[in-house]
């Protein structure tokens, strides 16, 4: 015979007479200690009360951006991967990377996994942090507003160069934060991108709204569904 369980008794617990006379009971046959304020059962009990409230999540998202430009490493020009990354793990994992420049601290853990521009490494890195993700090729806007939803940022490769109709290049990646009906709102850690020619047309890439009309065929290249992306779970 099983033993029974208080959780599932007091689960449904709803103050009428008969369970407030097994309650009675049940405090008549407990040890005197464990009737004491301070029980370490009661301790518990009440620390549900203290804990934190969880911020409220907004759209777009709170995410630090990490600029690769400024990067002190000889990396600079190739890091936007990491970059991106880093801007995930400092939104689920504040107070990790300090400073304007924690994306290089980032990398330089990325570096003992592969290269900066492999997804594999960025996955072992973001782990090593305690962050579980996974790569995929298979990700639509559906995959990024779900993930939005859920208060994690997405890191997302797409081909920036030539014009948006033929584009071409080894790949670029940032970091979205927020949607809206018509575009992403991203952080690039390159700068601004002009989405139709494949240009970049200044140096600063924080909270820019990607349209999804110019953004989809960069991103989504071999059709609906496509997209390259990092997706982590909580």
């Amino acid at each position: 015979m099983s033993s029974i369980q208080l959780e599932d008794f007091f689960r449904f617990y709803k103050g009428l007479p008969h369970q407030q006379a097994a309650v009675r009971q049940l405090q008549e046959a407990m040890p005197a200690t464990l009737l004491k304020p301070d029980a370490a059962w009661a301790e518990t009990y009440r620390a549900a009360g203290k804990q934190p409230e969880p911020a409220p999540r907004t759209n777009p998202l709170s995410v630090h951006y990490y600029s690769q430009r400024d990067s002190a490493t000889q990396h600079a020009l190739r890091m936007c991967f990491s970059s991106s990354c880093a801007m995930l793990l400092e939104t689920m994992k504040p107070g990790t990377l300090n400073g304007p420049n924690g994306d290089d601290a980032y990398l330089g853990r990325v570096l003992r996994h592969g290269d900066t521009v492999d997804a594999g490494a960025q996955i072992k890195t973001l782990a090593t942090y305690g962050v579980q993700a996974a790569f995929t090729q298979k990700a639509n806007f559906d995959t990024v507003k779900k993930q939005i939803d859920k208060g994690i940022p997405v890191p997302l490769g797409f081909l920036h160069k030539g014009p948006v109709n033929r584009p071409i290049g080894g790949g670029h990646y940032l970091c979205a934060i927020g949607y809206d009906d018509t575009s992403l709102v991203v952080h690039d850690p390159f700068g601004e991108c002009d989405l139709v020619s494949g240009t970049y047309v200044n140096n600063w890439g924080a909270r820019l709204r990607y349209s999804y009309k110019n953004f989809g065929p960069r991103w989504m290249v071999e059709g609906p569904g496509t997209g390259w992306a990092i997706i982590a779970s909580l």
